[in-house]
C-alpha cells in the first residue's frame, strides 16, 4: 500500500523555495545588524532584480541582461534609510551594502505587485536616478511591506519635553 504524503502547499511548508528563501532572508538578517546606525530600525525588507523584465533572460541571456543593469539587492527599509544590499545572483548570499539613501529623500512610483511571477515597481534615489525594481511571486507580501513603507512618512521619534528647571532660591519667577 503507497501512503501519500501531502504535498509542499497543503503541508504549509511552502516547498524547496520557501526553504531556500528562509535560507537568504536569515543571511541578510544576520548581515544587516553591522549596517545599521545606533537606534535605527528595520521596518521591511525583499529580495528584488534591478533592470529590465527577468522574462528577458530565456531571449537574451544573462551576459546581455548584466550589461542591461540586471542586478539582485535586498532591500532594507528603516525608520531613518534605505539599505541596498548586494545579493549574489548565484546564491543569493550577501555580498555587501550597495548604497543607502535617507529614507525621506526617495520615492516610488509604478507599483505593480500583483502580476503572477514577476511584479515590479520604479525606486527614485535622491540624485535622481530611477530604478526598475522586479520581485519575484516568493518575495512579494515582502515587496508589498517595502512599498508600503516607503509610502508613507518614517515616523519621526517624538521629542520628550523636558521641564524646566525649578526656580533656584531668591529667583524672581517670570
Amino acid at each position: 500500500m503507497t501512503t501519500l504524503l501531502p504535498s509542499p502547499a497543503e503541508s504549509g511548508t511552502g516547498g524547496a523555495m520557501a526553504f531556500r528563501r528562509a535560507k537568504i532572508k536569515e543571511q541578510f538578517d544576520a548581515a544587516i545588524p553591522a549596517l545599521l546606525e545606533p537606534g535605527e530600525h528595520v521596518q521591511a525588507e525583499t529580495l528584488s532584480q534591478s533592470g529590465p523584465s527577468p522574462w528577458l533572460v530565456g531571449v537574451i541571456g544573462w551576459l546581455i541582461m548584466l550589461i542591461g543593469g540586471a542586478r539582485y539587492y535586498f532591500i532594507v527599509v528603516t525608520d531613518r534609510r534605505v539599505l541596498f544590499m548586494k545579493a549574489s545572483m548565484m546564491t543569493g548570499r550577501p555580498r555587501g551594502l550597495a548604497w543607502a539613501d535617507p529614507r525621506g529623500a526617495v520615492e516610488v512610483s509604478d507599483v505593480n505587485l500583483t502580476n503572477a511571477v514577476w511584479s515590479r515597481f520604479r525606486y527614485h534615489r535622491p540624485d535622481g536616478k530611477d530604478i526598475r525594481l522586479n520581485v519575484h511571486r516568493f518575495w512579494r507580501n515582502d515587496g508589498q511591506a517595502v512599498v508600503d513603507a516607503l509610502t508613507t512618512q518614517a515616523q519621526a521619534p517624538t521629542p520628550t519635553a523636558i521641564p524646566p528647571p525649578p526656580p533656584q532660591a531668591g529667583e524672581s519667577q517670570p
